[in-house]
């Protein structure tokens, strides 16, 4: 039966009564919970003998109020999926007990964040990895569990986890996809019928370009022009920026290995989608 504790003294009874012999898996969310978070779970299950998810909407991590307020809320429902996947506890705190004070001291993020995602918003890896710094000092883990979708917020936990909690082990877990290859995001829901059917050509473009590395093109400019020619089949597109990375950092790379990262962002219909592929699992 899964246990919900809204504040932290309540949580922190319970998490007290874990012996120390105990592994505790821990999912951290915002909510709004679809097929990618339970296969999150589901990894921490298989690998820990207590799994963990929290539910918070960090206001630190959006660029505007306005898309604070917009992100969906539907806590009900995602208890009931975690109720169902068996998790032993959600941990959706108020923002004073993971904030107390009155002013944020921002925790600053490595230089994984600097560019990509950091660059086209300002602040958003500094809300991340403040939010999930409080969230792995509440909760305690002893795993934490991320997507690799989210690749550069993955690069950027990792590096800030290594820095201040060296004792939680960072699973990261493979993407989860919609039918089309479509990765799955709790902003899908956003898109209306005609943005969702565009929006499969992100993950064509990122196989396409694979495809082509496969048969030897090895030239970053080169890959990358597959993968603009494929999503520009569509005008209404805005590509926000397509790059080639080296495996878990954010160094763009001139010629592709097997090791590298497709990453992608694009605009559709005023919803920001991500993605990225490893030339490694093609």
């Amino acid at each position: 039966m899964t246990t919900l504790f809204t504040d932290l003294n309540s949580y922190a009874e319970w998490r007290n009564g874990i012996p120390a012999t105990k592994t505790v898996g821990f999912v951290p969310t915002m909510g709004a919970l679809h097929t990618g978070h339970l296969s999150l779970i589901r990894a921490a299950s298989a690998q820990c003998d207590v799994v963990v998810v929290s539910i918070y909407v960090n206001a630190l991590q959006f660029s505007s109020a306005g898309d604070y307020q917009r992100y969906p809320r539907t806590q009900t429902e995602d208890v009931n999926l975690c109720s169902a996947a068996n998790v032993n506890v959600v941990f959706a705190p108020l923002r004073t007990d993971l904030f107390n004070e009155e002013v944020v001291q921002l925790v600053q993020p490595s230089s994984a964040a600097d560019n990509f995602e950091g660059s086209d918003r300002p602040g958003h890896f500094a809300g991340v990895v403040t939010v999930v710094d409080r969230l792995f000092s509440a909760v305690r883990p002893t795993h934490a569990y991320f997507g690799i979708k989210d690749y550069q917020q993955v690069a950027v936990i990792s590096d800030m986890s290594s820095q201040l909690h060296p004792d939680i082990a960072i699973a990261v877990c493979e993407t989860e996809r919609e039918h089309d290859g479509l990765a799955m995001s709790s902003r899908n829901r956003f898109l209306s019928e005609a943005a969702r059917a565009s929006a499969a050509l992100l993950p064509t473009a990122l196989t396409a370009t694979i495809t082509h590395w496969k048969n030897g093109t090895t030239q970053t400019g080169a890959l990358i022009e597959v993968a603009r020619a494929t999503i520009a089949q569509d005008p209404t597109i805005d590509i926000q920026y397509i790059s080639i990375v080296r495996a878990g950092s954010m160094d763009q790379v001139q010629t592709v290995g097997s090791t590298d990262v497709i990453i992608a962002a694009v605009v559709i219909d005023g919803v920001r989608l991500i993605d990225n592929m490893s030339f490694t699992n093609a």
